[in-house]
């Protein structure tokens, strides 16, 4: 009896073996948890030194955590004992374009094609060799020569940036037309002169010179990144969707074209994507820091790192010379919900339109809304639309412009008072901007009337308290309230 106790008691030790570490780092892996998939695939290698897959899946762990130069030593160590793992090759050439040595890249690009007529990455070395070529076309694939290439293009941003400074549209379109004429080839001159055509509002001729251009380089990694800035700004949704499904997980070679998709990539809200691309960017390289800093606040604020968010932030900061709201601390408010800006200020119903410029003003993202974007259209805006926007810089005294006036003095006047524009006062604060034309139509004049008056009514109507706590919260007596409730159903009958 006793031997049957102890016999069903005995412990058996847990020994985890190479196979146990290589599956859960496999695992971490396919959650972007670098560091830990990293920790596993270590373990793993140590033990099973032979086992080529393993080794194999560490070098692409150590890649995508930027140590190309070590993926590379693991890599060489598997083909030296087992040559027939070709698409090291690949893995390897892959790695060499990230240090930009791009001569050695393509050699290993090359080298896997040589040997593999069918392997699994037969396309994407194609490709690699493509942009090689295309992005480094120089006799001598070294490092200063790219280092040159490089300083060449910054020269021409430059060259361009300053001319559209100066408000030179003309000059700098002469200048791009000559750059695409010398160097039909030379992609980024379109990708700069659909901009200038956007910045001067003849959007369908931007769109065709991106359409053009994609159709002369297919899968432009720039060209696309500026087709889904225009379909995130028109609200095209669904368009954007598809877009950047197509560009998120492309791996750009060169400082300018990471920076570009990690701002896109942060705009879609992947944020893990956008920080391993800013990550890659050269700081010494940056082409916009305003937005650059910007959308590494806003990942770093959505990855929980609030000490870099906030640092970011005051960098955005110092550029811009204005003591900004931090604008992601407050995401229930409607205008700092991008999505939903954009969405109503696309919206062909005039008073959703309103709702949606009148957003833009009070929002915290104006510097995402209006400063970043290119593609930002008034050319279809009405006088109530211009009038709100310019904050009413300009107050024509008209009972139009004072209706249109008073209207936004009671939503600001919600807002004081604990009802700003969300999601639940949504349908509140569009009937304001129906009951402002419907008021212009009837002669209803806002500057003869008791603005809190009106306020309290539109709460009302909405059923946001009952007359006794919306008239204390005013300041006015129930028969007031009731007075002004009778206006606004005259008013709002149809």
């Amino acid at each position: 009896m006793k031997n049957s106790k102890q016999e069903g008691n005995k412990i058996y030790p847990f020994r985890p073996n190479g196979e146990f570490y290589f599956q859960r780092g496999i695992e971490a892996f396919r959650n972007q948890e670098m560091p830990e998939a990293l920790r596993y695939l270590e373990r793993a290698a140590f033990f099973e030194p032979d086992e080529p897959v393993i080794m194999c899946q560490l070098a692409i762990c150590y890649t995508e955590l930027g140590q190309f130069d070590k993926s590379n030593q693991i890599l060489r160590r598997v083909l030296d004992e087992a040559d027939d793992i070709h698409y090291c090759y690949y893995f390897m050439a892959n790695n060499y374009a990230y240090m930009k040595d791009f001569k050695s890249a393509l050699q290993h690009a090359n080298k896997y094609l040589a040997v593999v007529a069918e392997g699994e990455y037969v396309e994407e070395a194609k490709d690699l060799i493509q942009l090689i070529m295309e992005e480094a076309p120089l006799a001598s694939f070294g490092v200063s020569d790219i280092s040159d290439m490089e300083k060449d293009f910054f020269a021409f941003k430059e060259n361009v940036e300053e001319l559209i400074s100066e408000d030179k549209l003309a000059e700098a379109n002469q200048f791009l037309v000559a750059k695409i004429e010398t160097e039909p080839t030379f992609w980024q001159a379109y990708v700069e002169l659909a901009g200038i055509r956007f910045k001067e509002e003849r959007f369908p001729e931007g769109l065709a010179i991106l359409e053009d251009l994609l159709d002369r380089d297919p899968g432009n990694l720039l060209a696309l990144c500026e087709l889904y800035l225009y379909a995130y700004y028109q609200a095209e949704w669904e368009q954007a969707d598809k877009i950047f499904k197509e560009i998120r997980s492309v791996e750009p070679l060169m400082s300018f074209q990471r920076e570009k998709l990690a701002r896109n990539c942060a705009m879609a809200g992947d944020y893990k994507r956008a920080d391993q691309l800013f990550f890659k960017v050269n700081q010494l390289e940056i082409m916009d820091r305003y937005a650059y800093y910007y959308y590494r606040a806003e990942t770093a604020y959505f990855l929980e790192r609030m000490d870099e968010a906030e640092a970011f932030w005051e960098q955005f900061q110092q550029i811009d010379g204005e003591s900004l709201a931090f604008p992601w601390d407050a995401p229930e408010l409607l205008a700092n919900d991008e999505f939903a800006v954009l969405a109503k200020l696309k919206s062909r119903d005039t008073a959703k339109h309103l709702l949606g410029v009148y957003l833009m003003t009070i929002s915290d993202k104006q510097p995402a809304l209006i400063m970043f974007n290119d593609y930002f259209d008034m050319t279809g805006w009405d006088f109530f639309a211009h009038l709100i926007f310019s904050e009413f810089e300009f107050l024509p005294d008209s009972l139009d412009a004072a209706n249109c006036n008073g209207v936004v003095a009671i939503l600001g006047r919600m807002e004081e008072l604990g009802f700003p524009a969300t999601v639940e006062t949504t349908k509140l604060y569009v009937e304001a901007f129906d009951f402002m034309q419907l008021a212009i139509d009837r002669k209803y004049d806002l500057r003869t009337k008791n603005l809190d008056g009106v306020a309290a009514a539109m709460l009302y109507r909405h059923k946001f308290g009952t007359q006794k706590q919306i008239a204390e919260l005013f300041g006015l007596s129930v028969a007031t309230l009731r007075k002004f409730l009778q206006e606004l159903d005259v008013v709002l009958s149809r």
